[in-house]
């Protein structure tokens, strides 16, 4: 076992060091963020330039942002974090997807934050992030679908400014039609996940297919809450199906 385990240490580098950070994933499955953020700690400072552990710190600090007063000064500086985090996970591995993913994710929140318009080129590395992770092949399902769902939410986002608008920034391209097919992908590739359901049911009336929104969001209290903010989601899509006619 000590002679196997000293040849991983050799032929892939930083493996053994990465291992205890894998379960990380786990951890925001059950919704436990704070052992999340000690176990993403320790492993920075352990391996602060290991790929499995860069990547995976860029998503805690993207959920510990989301946790923070809304338009706050720290939760801009932890979707910035979770945007630096997601350049070195890139520069550790440019061949893998989850680097991409993490920086599309980043840069989606920071520009919320500072408003789609004033945050243009955000946005544009967003869509260039996503549609370069949808391109790639062997790309695992889950990764896949949260690479659509990222890219349909920038359309639909978009597609609540008027076209003339955005043009001159460079977002033309966002629109109502390809933010349902994104979208769509999305709970194809992951059927039950309460946050893609729910933007998929926006993207649906944004569409004009009240209808079929309404089918989606009435099934949305029975999912599984599976993400933290789970249940806020719920209550955002009961909300908006109170407003359906």
């Amino acid at each position: 076992m000590r002679t196997f385990a000293l040849l991983c240490s050799v032929l892939i580098p930083g493996l053994l060091h990465a291992q205890p950070v894998l379960r990380v994933d786990s951890l925001l499955a059950a919704n436990q963020l704070a052992p999340a953020v000690v176990l993403v700690d320790q492993s920075l400072a352990a391996s602060p330039r290991e790929y499995e552990v860069l990547w995976r710190a860029s998503r805690v600090r993207l959920l510990q942002g989301d946790a923070q007063p809304e338009k706050s000064k720290a939760q801009d500086k932890l979707y910035r974090d979770a945007l630096a985090l997601a350049e070195r996970a890139i520069k550790a591995n440019s061949a893998a997807p989850d680097g991409y993913l993490r920086r599309a994710a980043a840069n989606g929140k920071v520009a919320l934050f500072a408003g789609v318009l004033d945050a243009a080129d955000y946005v544009i590395q967003t869509r260039d992030d996503t549609e370069k992770v949808i391109a790639m092949r062997g790309v695992p399902p889950l990764t896949l679908a949260s690479a659509h769902y990222i890219l349909g939410r920038a359309h639909l986002k978009l597609s609540e400014t008027p076209r003339p608008l955005r043009m001159p920034l460079g977002l033309g391209f966002g629109n109502a039609a390809d933010a349902l097919t994104h979208l769509r992908r999305a709970t194809e590739l992951r059927a039950g996940f309460v946050m893609f359901q729910l933007d998929y049911a926006r993207a649906l009336v944004a569409n004009a297919r009240v209808a079929d929104a309404r089918a989606v969001l009435q099934q949305l209290p029975s999912l599984a809450d599976q993400e933290l903010g789970d249940d806020a989601r719920k209550r955002e899509g009961a909300e908006l199906l109170r407003t359906l006619r």
